[in-house]
């Protein structure tokens, strides 16, 4: 309770900070400068982005985003609840991770809870903590890779467990997975994976099969890095491509989104930021369908007994066709106007949001108390917030799917 207390705090001031340090200046994309240049034609020619140009800001609709968003109440039955993490969304489904203590739970897309996936634990079939996970509902299976895996962990849509799927080749020495993401391809019968890329690792990406032949794979240099449990490892897959970048703590690394297509075994960087010399700072960046936005992060500062990361993170987004961009917010039109969260870990086409019911209550209340609502969003506002039963409740999750093109501003 303790730690959930501290993180909301921590949160709190971050969004209160980072509202502070932002002042829009821009109403349309037209009135942001030109911040990266391509390196080249075609759609996947190199975009270099220069931080030192992104002085400007903006603020954005989620509708610019997303083309509607669902607000859904997941059943309230006992074996039902989940906690506020990740989610993931496909035609007919949802499925919660919670954390490593609560496994995972399915849902139909109204909400109403249908299976729980698997428990936590050592035994066959069950896992502790997890990283990345796959819905897929159109070949009815579930995916799901732990921490340090050596192989998938597979059940159907009706939480029974299948064979699960070797992650390491059987001709060659059994090795962990740390902080791995992967795609599983049902029609292929394929498996993409990446992985951090270090020394001791035998390869960055590779294709294999459902019994861990290596079929394609790509070498960890030029793009090794120090072994250090403290990067990360991002992909989205909201494009056509398996793309991934790397959150690198070394300040001396810059990094590059890549978009690694597994049938030709071909690794092309598509977006990357140019610091000017000597002012390198460690970032992340992830690609939505339209732009990339990213973070980046503040330095360490003693804050008060201990030390926490700084609040000067900046968000920043760039637009892929015109290529002007800058620092940026989010407000959700669809529902009060209040702020945005979690937009950059959208995922599968979809932006997703996982509330506890105090949480979505507080922050409806926080909307009611502004003044620029028309009357039909008031009374929206006000019917959902007066609607949530914070004692019996389980967690609400908002959904938009992602639009291909953006709209006009």
């Amino acid at each position: 309770m303790k730690q959930t207390l501290l993180y909301i705090a921590v949160s709190l001031a971050t969004v209160a900070c980072q509202r502070s340090s932002l002042h829009p200046t821009a109403t349309r994309w037209e009135q942001l400068p030109i911040v990266a240049e391509r390196g080249g034609d075609g759609e996947e020619a190199l975009i270099v982005c220069h931080p030192e140009k992104m002085t400007d800001s903006i603020a954005l609709p989620l509708s610019y985003f997303v083309e509607d968003l669902e607000i859904v109440r997941l059943e309230n039955r006992d074996e039902a609840y989940v906690r506020g993490s990740s989610v993931r969304i496909s035609d007919n489904y949802i499925l919660v991770h919670s954390s490593r203590n609560v496994p995972f739970k399915l849902f139909d897309r109204k909400g109403r809870f249908l299976y729980t996936i698997g428990n936590s634990g050592n035994g066959r079939g069950n896992y502790g903590q997890v990283g990345d996970f796959q819905l897929d509902e159109k070949h009815g299976h579930i995916y799901l890779m732990p921490w340090n895996a050596t192989e998938l962990i597979v059940y159907n849509l009706q939480g029974h467990l299948l064979p699960p799927i070797p992650l390491n080749s059987p001709d060659e020495r059994a090795w962990a997975l740390p902080k791995a993401t992967f795609h599983v391809d049902g029609e292929r019968r394929e498996v993409t994976v990446a992985v951090l890329p270090w020394t001791i690792n035998p390869r960055m990406a590779w294709v294999q099969d459902y019994e861990g032949h290596v079929l394609r794979q790509l070498p960890y240099n030029p793009y090794q890095l120090t072994r250090d449990y403290s990067s990360e490892l991002y992909h989205l897959h909201n494009m056509n491509a398996f793309e991934f970048s790397v959150l690198n703590f070394n300040p001396e690394r810059e990094d590059t989104l890549f978009h690694y297509y597994p049938e030709e075994n071909h690794l092309v960087p598509v977006f990357t930021l140019d610091f000017p010399d000597d002012r390198l700072q460690r970032h992340y960046h992830n690609e939505l369908p339209r732009c990339f936005i990213g973070t980046l992060i503040g330095g360490m500062r003693e804050t008060g007994f201990a030390q926490s990361e700084s609040r000067d993170h900046v968000n920043f987004i760039v637009d892929k066709c015109t290529l002007r961009g800058g620092r940026y917010r989010v407000y959700n039109d669809f529902l009060g106007n209040t702020d945005v969260y979690w937009l950059k870990q959208s995922r599968n086409g979809y932006y997703t949001r996982n509330l506890s019911p105090q949480m979505l209550k507080t922050e409806l209340e926080e909307a009611l108390r502004r003044s620029d609502l028309t009357p039909a969003m008031r009374q929206k506002v006000s019917a959902l917030s007066e609607s949530i039963d914070i004692e019996r409740d389980n967690n609400y999750l908002m959904i938009g799917k992602l639009r291909r093109n953006f709209r006009q501003l």
